[in-house]
């Protein structure tokens, strides 16, 4: 019996150096795991946080294009409707001035 329990005594400190040695690895293992994860999730939000970014902007861009559009119109009108002003004006004056 003495000498079992010897042996036992020797072989579980290697056996628990090999298990945990083994738990060790996994837990590195599945850190690796879920460092990779959390690059990858990290990499598909950056992504599609950029994609959202690109697609505002572009939609302020056409915004502010269709707002200088607008504004051009309004004051090409604005100029159109002056020199209508101004020439029925002058045709007043030539009119007061025959009569």
């Amino acid at each position: 019996m003495g000498l079992c329990t010897t042996q036992k005594s020797t072989i579980d400190p290697i056996l628990k150096n090999k298990q945990s040695s083994y738990v060790e690895r996994e837990r590195g293992k599945r850190k690796d795991k879920e460092r990779k994860m959390v690059r990858l999730g990290t990499i598909a939000g950056m992504t599609l946080g950029a994609f959202l970014f690109w697609e505002s902007m572009d939609k302020v861009h056409v915004w502010i294009a269709l707002h200088q559009d607008e504004k051009r119109e309004r004051e090409e009108k604005e100029r159109e409707i002056r020199r209508m002003r101004d020439e029925l004006i002058q045709q007043a004056k030539e009119r007061d001035s025959i009569a």
